[in-house]
């Protein structure tokens, strides 16, 4: 094994093939392509494809190519510039995917929809290592200080221009981000397709039909009641929240028949009830008719834009509509006479919810603190940080609300780092008699799992 050790990595033996512009060029096709399989791989259907992606990771991989051509200048051996080219290249073709496989396994530590610089952090020295093991058995005749200046010289070059290149791939985000804004104005004008007298006329007769399709409490059991709320109508972010958050409870948590949508989006007008305020007081008074409040636990999903003044933001259109607070949420739970109550605010500043909410029968969650912003909301994304985190990840592990809270906060602060953002701190608000009766609830998830 140290024969073999020293052979491979160490003794200078093994000739230089030569590679002609050939091999460069397919060196080159095949690092694009692994790129843009990546990326495809990692983003899914949510991606749409541009021409200028093809822009973008060619000159990402041309930063890496253009490295080993100067290190073989900079050894005087120019017979294998060419080849160590291709070798850069291939290196990067390879590094690429399984780092980005490896950020997507471990739960998103390397994001592409934040840049590539992140993911040539990593692959760089990958590359630069690879380098170093060519030139040290390609070129026994360079002296040692030739050596030291390709070894050290090699992977700042390759960092400096791959983050040049990186600059250069907004070219692949632009047409994506106007595509995103195209998307929001037509879903504004869409909007004021509909008579706004017509659509809020709808509004009671959509809630009393969800309500009337409610599946009524079970006495001497402990029943989850979900109400989900999207409030922007300009971003699909939030719909798809809503969808995420009640899919997940109907299929894991029990509450098919027992969950309610109140959204604000043209693809759901009119056949679902908007999110307004008073909606949100005519849904939660409808479901404190349903539940026994002595047992049943309501869970109140609220995801949106969120003001300095801590307004829940609600918007469709050019629509005037009143913005929720946290008075008012309280106000609704009260009026519904609902005793029993998980409140999940998912905004900034929505820690501004946290402290009015408390309560010994409540549970708080707040994606942000008072003070903060919290971040993933905008055209393009799919999930916000907190319902990424949250409801697509820690609950995915956990049925408590608690313990989930704890796993999804960690997620996001270490995500936060990595983009180089201020912590928004996620704030929860519990008290022993909540979590008492949530323990009571999730014993009788293990009761149906075992019948």
């Amino acid at each position: 094994m140290r024969r073999g050790f020293w052979l491979a990595f160490v003794q200078p033996t093994m000739p230089a093939p030569l590679a002609g512009r050939r091999e460069v060029i397919q060196a080159g096709l095949c690092c694009v392509f692994a790129g843009l399989a990546s990326d495809y791989l990692h983003r899914g259907d949510a991606d749409v494809f541009t021409p200028s992606a093809l822009a973008a990771y060619a000159l990402l991989f041309l930063a890496a190519g253009t490295t080993g051509w100067i290190a073989a200048i900079l050894l005087q051996w120019r017979a294998v510039a060419g080849s160590v080219w291709s070798a850069m290249l291939l290196a990067c073709a390879f590094a690429l995917p399984l780092i980005d496989a490896r950020g997507t396994a471990i739960g998103g530590d390397i994001d592409p929809d934040y840049g590539f610089g992140p993911l040539w952090l990593y692959a760089t020295p990958i590359s630069a290592f690879v380098l170093a093991l060519m030139l040290r058995r390609w070129t026994p005749q360079a002296s040692w200080w030739r050596r030291l200046i390709a070894a050290i010289a090699t992977p700042v070059l390759a960092l400096w221009l791959s983050f040049q290149a990186d600059a250069w791939s907004s070219f692949y985000y632009s047409d994506i981000e106007e595509d995103a804004e195209s998307a929001v104005a037509e879903r504004a004008d869409a909007a004021l397709d509909y008579d706004p007298e017509d659509l809020l006329a709808l509004q009671d007769g959509l809630v009393d039909a969800q309500i009337a399709a409610l599946l009524p409490q079970r006495p001497g059991q402990v029943d989850l009641y979900l109400v989900a709320m999207a409030g922007d109508g300009a971003e699909d972010v939030f719909r798809n929240e809503v969808v995420l958050a009640t899919t997940e409870f109907d299929e894991r948590f029990r509450t098919a028949g027992r969950s309610l949508s109140l959204i604000n989006h043209v693809d759901t007008l009119p056949q679902v009830p908007m999110a307004t305020r008073r909606n949100l007081m005519r849904t939660l008074e409808g479901v404190g008719r349903v539940i026994d409040p002595a047992e049943d636990i309501v869970f109140v999903f609220m995801t949106s834009h969120g003001s300095e003044q801590h307004d829940w933001i609600v918007q469709l259109g050019d629509l005037s509509l009143t913005q929720v607070t946290p008075d008012d949420l309280i106000e609704a739970y009260d009026n519904a006479g609902i005793r029993w109550r998980v409140s999940v605010i998912s905004a900034c500043y929505s820690g501004g919810y946290a402290d009015v909410l408390a309560a010994p029968t409540s549970l708080v969650i707040s994606a942000a603190r008072a003070d903060r912003t919290s971040f993933g909301c905008g055209s393009d994304a799919d999930l916000t940080y907190f319902g990424r985190a949250y409801f697509a990840e820690a609950l995915a592990q956990t049925p408590d609300f608690v313990a989930a809270f704890g796993i999804a906060a960690a997620r996001i602060r270490k995500r936060e780092q990595q983009d180089g953002f201020e912590a928004s701190e996620p704030q929860l608000r519990s008290a022993e008699p909540i979590e008492r009766q949530l323990a009571l609830w999730r014993g009788t998830l293990t009761t149906l799992r075992d019948r």
